[in-house]
């Protein structure tokens, strides 16, 4: 299984045809170009926009951060924890504006924008690249007005990714990638993060959860909004203290429940069979002999934590079902479709009291992007609502702001 997270963090990742979770790994007869054009441009935000892209050098897996002139930076350890010791700011300046470089292979990486700023970097002993923190009110870039997109670029193709797994922020971010075809995924409309604090204020009105608490504000500007996972892990060890203590709980325990008695029929698409599961005990088994214990509020919400736990260790059977499982936590469609994915659709998610509320105000307000982690789990047939772009054969890299 490729999820979008194991990708962009691997160099050897290889092509496949969508959706991810479900790929064949067979290569195309050709490798990826060594490089391709990157267009980085301010689409019509005021002020002044710069760009950071780094990312991990291929084979060695060093960090690499380009710079103005297109040249990579690639730092020495330090002994301590030290500013980045070499300006890495790419000016790509008002609106209108655009700048264009050469982009050589990376993996786990990202193109940074921030407006009207520079963004503090830091190198930790290794060395080890320490990006901007958008829920540390510590962090230097705290309140700055910045985003990103994610991408990888290794010898089977290009990869890259809008994602809403970890925030929205005030600057809509869009991709289009040039080779074999031309793929576009577009921006977040201008307004949407604030639509999403809305909404997500007016959902605490009605729950009393802390859904308020995902909305970071500058003064009365909304200036980013963070989903669940990020205020549950990994900073809140103390699970007393933790946001959404025992919100999944009742959902869970009717689930657990209803599969005692009931069939949960999981299918893993692709032709790879559908594996079966009963709750046993207080253990979900499946055929095969994959487990699954009771998951609660934080392993529910970060889909990696507890028996959502992501072992690259695991075997491919039982990666596909902890997607799907996950999957169907999240959109609320286990109690009411005990064949998985394919008996729901979009229409049929999020409808459930208890579910995953940033993701369901995060898909209302943005026409494409991933809401959570396995969001790329789709039922056959279904159009991809990913956000992600990817070519065989790249020739033109473009990310806009505004």
């Amino acid at each position: 299984m490729v999820s979008r997270r194991s990708f962009l963090a691997s160099a050897g990742a290889a092509a496949a045809a969508a959706p991810l979770w479900n790929r064949s790994l067979t290569p195309p007869a050709a490798a990826a170009p060594a490089t391709c054009e990157l267009v980085l441009a301010n689409r019509g935000l005021p002020g002044t926009v710069y760009a950071y892209v780094t990312g991990r050098e291929p084979h060695t897996g060093r960090w690499s951060v380009l710079r103005a002139d297109g040249s990579r930076y690639l730092p020495a350890s330090p002994a301590a924890r030290v500013p980045l010791p070499a300006d890495c700011a790419i000016p790509v300046g008002g609106a209108g504006s655009a700048r264009r470089l050469t982009l050589p292979r990376m993996f786990g990486a990202r193109v940074y924008f921030v407006r009207d700023a520079t963004l503090d970097f830091y190198l930790d002993p290794g060395p080890a690249l320490v990006e901007p923190s958008f829920v540390n009110q510590a962090d230097p870039n705290y309140a700055k007005t910045w985003a990103f997109c994610e991408f990888t670029f290794n010898e089977v193709q290009l990869f890259a990714n809008i994602s809403y797994v970890d925030l929205v922020t005030a600057l809509p971010i869009g991709l289009s990638l040039e080779g074999d075809a031309t793929h576009t995924v577009a921006p977040l409309p201008l307004d949407a993060a604030r639509r999403v604090a809305d909404g997500l204020a007016a959902q605490r009105a009605r729950d009393g959860q802390p859904w308020d608490r995902l909305v970071i504000r500058d003064g009365g500007r909304v200036l980013r909004v963070v989903s669940p996972q990020n205020i549950m892990a990994p900073h809140f060890d103390d699970q007393a203290a933790m946001p959404f203590r025992g919100y999944w709980e009742p959902y869970v325990d009717a689930v657990w429940q209803k599969y005692r008695s009931t069939d949960l029929r999981i299918d893993l698409q692709g032709g790879r069979g559908v594996h079966t599961g009963r709750v046993r005990g207080d253990v979900l088994t499946f055929t095969g002999g994959h487990t699954f214990r009771r998951p609660t509020s934080r392993d529910v919400f970060t889909c990696n934590h507890g028996p959502f736990t992501n072992n690259p260790a695991d075997p491919d059977v039982r990666k596909g079902l902890l997607a799907r499982l996950a999957a169907g936590f999240n959109r609320s469609t286990l109690l009411t479709h005990p064949d998985q994915p394919n008996s729901a659709t979009a229409a049929d998610y999020y409808r459930d009291p208890t579910t995953n509320h940033w993701s369901r105000l995060v898909h209302a307000n943005a026409p494409i992007g991933y809401a959570f982690p396995y969001d790329d789990v789709r039922p056959d047939g279904q159009p991809d609502v990913s956000g992600a772009a990817h070519d065989n054969n790249p020739r033109r890299f473009t990310v806009t702001v505004g």
